[in-house]
């Protein structure tokens, strides 16, 4: 995992910089350090803040604050809900995104991915997904939230309907952030 990545957004980079300042010299800021109100409106869709939950088999992550962009296909605003019960299993992408927060709970550093969603028939124009995974901390030592956003391409998948062609998902991008 290389450290020397360039967040290939410039929403969820303004985000990134956003946690970075909310650190004020501890290893992570505090949940109650983020505002989504303070977010410029053009990112505000794309991001959303997690609990973290304690369980024998590792954290849960549970929707805080959900930006449109997630929920506007079922219609409903996914708050207080957990993500491994809402994300579709469908080519493994549930436990991916859980691990990706799992991944970045243990470390307690801050993630960037990328992916593509590999189509049914032959597809040539995937859908992708950058991501920001941001640990928060009340104490500075435990990761008791995430703030994160994603960013969909579509390709020429039409649309949140999309991903019911889905196979396969490929990782592109997996870094710590400073």
């Amino acid at each position: 995992m290389g450290e020397d990545v360039t967040i290939a957004d410039a929403r969820l980079a303004f985000l990134h910089q956003y946690w970075r300042g909310k650190k004020q010299g501890r290893s992570m800021p505090s949940p109650v350090d983020i505002d989504p109100a303070e977010l410029p409106a053009v990112i505000q869709p794309n991001v959303m803040v997690l609990d973290v939950v304690g369980a024998a088999d590792g954290p849960r992550f549970r929707y805080r604050r959900v930006g449109g962009v997630f929920w506007r296909a079922g219609g409903t605003d996914l708050a207080g809900r957990f993500v491994a019960e809402v994300l579709p299993v469908k080519a493994g992408y549930r436990d991916y995104v859980v691990g990706i927060y799992r991944e970045m709970a243990e470390t307690k550093r801050p993630m960037y991915t990328e992916n593509v969603f590999i189509l049914q028939h032959g597809q040539v124009d995937p859908m992708s997904t950058k991501r920001v995974s941001l640990p928060l901390s009340y104490d500075g030592t435990r990761v008791d939230g995430v703030l994160a956003a994603h960013v969909f391409d579509y390709g020429g998948a039409g649309g949140d309907d999309g991903f019911i062609l889905v196979t396969a998902i490929k990782e592109d991008v997996r870094a710590f952030l400073d």
